[in-house]
């Protein structure tokens, strides 16, 4: 021990120049790779920004696209709905005008059913037969028509609704006339 303090007290001046010199290296060393250190972690986070702002001008955009794609669903929606009551007003006036035929064919069939001339002879007893089946095709006309008048109700429904949902997708996607044209 007495021969370290004896070289320590020998070498003191050499050692203690050596051992600042060897920390001045290290600060410089460490101030340097600091210094790279603060401008990459600048560069990643200018980076972060301008992905975070790309990001924010994306979603924007969508937003504003989304909107516009939910306000054109809307409006071809109330479209529809209006043709909608429109084709109900139709059914309804044609509901009416059938029961006003399906009325004059039942006074037409009572009086029919209803004739004296068909108790009185041979000719009348054909007169009857042509009256029963005069009764029957009135019967089967009226079925037939409230028939097609349901049908026409829902062939009008369902093409309304087609119509509308070709519409809307074709303003949703923007597509115009031209290029429906040319599918």
């Amino acid at each position: 021990m007495t021969a370290l303090f004896a070289l320590l007290g020998k070498y003191w001046k050499p050692l203690a120049v050596t051992l600042l010199v060897v920390f001045l290296l290290w600060r410089a060393y460490d101030a340097g790779y600091d210094s790279a250190d603060s401008a990459w972690s600048q560069q990643w986070l200018q980076r972060d920004l301008a992905d975070s702002t790309a990001t924010l001008h994306r979603e924007v955009t969508e937003r504003a696209e989304e909107r516009r794609r939910q306000k054109v669903a809307d409006d071809e929606q109330k479209r529809g709905a209006s043709e909608l009551a429109k084709v109900q007003a139709d059914a309804d006036a044609s509901d009416l005008a059938a029961r006003g035929l399906q009325r004059q064919l039942d006074t037409l069939q009572r009086q029919l059913a209803g004739s004296e001339t068909g108790r009185l002879s041979a000719i009348a007893t054909a007169s009857a037969a042509k009256a029963e089946v005069a009764s029957l095709l009135a019967q089967l006309l009226g079925e037939a028509d409230s028939l097609a008048g349901e049908f026409a109700k829902e062939a009008d429904e369902r093409y309304v609704a087609g119509s509308t949902c070709e519409r809307t997708y074709d303003k949703v996607t923007k597509r115009d006339r031209n290029e429906k044209g040319q599918r």
